[in-house]
């Protein structure tokens, strides 16, 4: 089998490559969008990335009516009329089957005047989801017709749309009678552990709270061990949950703190088995709260999958980690906008307690518009 790798600026242009060379039967394994050029991530242009293969074996069968720059003999124009029309044909089944399989193409981007087309630009280099750039692009062009286009006023307009749409941004919630027993749930690798850590250490020092923490985190390698180190080093208890049965009875022991902050396993989102077990260990913890952690790294296609997958386990507030290690913030806004939640928190890097704040509408909308000087 004949494997290669084609990159065009639209997915028609790859498949037209594809046919070119390896034919009409070449099956077509996977595509992405991949950015190309640029300075530090900005001003890079999205491509499309196809990866096809033929049989080697086979016959090439290539496209009926390659490219000619030659003006056609008037006898044969319309034995070509047929070639083209096959030939739109064979792309159309393509595209259909790449449909069908759930890949994204990408449409072209829409002819705006110069100001109205940077904000468009500026939207989706932060990768924010198609549907909102329509919604905010439409409201602009409504709300600022004509020539006479203020910048700064659309800009204030947008920020205050962005805005809008993000639910009040809720931090733990304290309970009078009861300890607030706050469960975290996300992947693997989004900084779950050092999230609590940062938050522990935060309402210890500086609101003079009682926090114990928790971890039924048993799969990772060295996961109850950094707990504990956070613990010694902060002087609060940490207990271990090793089933889901023993969380009632863990939980009362420590019925005279503030506050408990429960760490769980990180897991694929695609591995139904331990979401579900997952569901069952909060079911026994019966929490105050549910945070869903998600790392602002993640990649855009991958977010609403995580965030689809979890949602048995009924989260009600996003927190955020890592946006030190990614200059693009739409997942952010996509991730609310999705799920109807609150966030709560972002973290900025791996310092405890400092790099974290309460999460704010207006920064989220900053970061969008303008960025981060970190």
């Amino acid at each position: 089998m004949r494997i290669k790798t084609y990159i065009a600026d639209n997915i028609q242009e790859a498949l037209y490559k594809v046919k070119s060379e390896l034919g009409k039967d070449a099956i077509i394994l996977q595509t992405r969008q991949i950015k190309k050029g640029g300075i530090l991530g900005f001003l890079s242009k999205t491509k499309v990335e196809v990866i096809a293969a033929c049989d080697v074996n086979a016959t090439a069968k290539p496209m009926s009516n390659p490219v000619i720059y030659s003006v056609p003999k008037r006898e044969n124009s319309q034995e070509k009329l047929e070639d083209i029309k096959n030939e739109i044909n064979e792309v159309k089944d393509m595209l259909k089957n790449l449909y069908s399989r759930g890949v994204h193409i990408e449409k072209p981007l829409p002819d705006l005047p110069s100001p109205l087309g940077e904000i468009y630009q500026r939207l989706k280099l932060m990768e924010i989801d198609k549907d909102l750039i329509d919604k905010f692009i439409d409201g602009l062009k409504r709300d600022f017709p004509g020539e006479n286009f203020d910048e700064n006023a659309a800009k204030t307009y947008l920020k205050n749309q962005i805005i809008s749409i993000i639910k009040p941004t809720e931090p733990i919630k304290f309970l009078e009678s009861e300890p607030s027993k706050i469960v975290f749930v996300g992947p693997t690798g989004v900084g779950k552990t050092t999230t609590i850590a940062k938050l522990a250490a935060f309402y210890t020092l500086n609101q003079g709270k009682k926090v114990a923490l928790v971890t039924a985190d048993t799969y990772r390698v060295g996961a109850v061990e950094q707990l504990k180190t956070y613990g010694d080093l902060l002087e609060i208890p940490v207990e271990v949950i090793f089933e889901p049965k023993e969380a009632p009875i863990l939980l009362k022991k420590l019925s005279g703190y503030d506050l408990i902050l429960i760490d769980t396993m990180g897991t694929s989102p695609r591995n139904k088995m331990q979401i579900k077990k997952i569901k069952g260990l909060i079911e026994n913890i019966k929490p105050t709260e549910t945070h869903m952690v998600i790392s602002a790294t993640t990649r855009t296609g991958d977010i609403y999958e995580i965030l689809e997958n979890y949602k048995e386990i009924n989260y009600q507030k996003l927190i955020f980690t890592k946006l030190d290690e990614t200059r693009t913030y739409g997942l952010i806004l996509n991730a609310i906008y999705s799920t109807n939640c609150s966030p709560s928190y972002l973290t900025v890097g791996q310092n405890v307690p400092d790099d974290i704040e309460v999460a704010s509408a207006a920064k989220i909308a900053d970061l969008i518009l303008e960025g981060s000087d970190r």
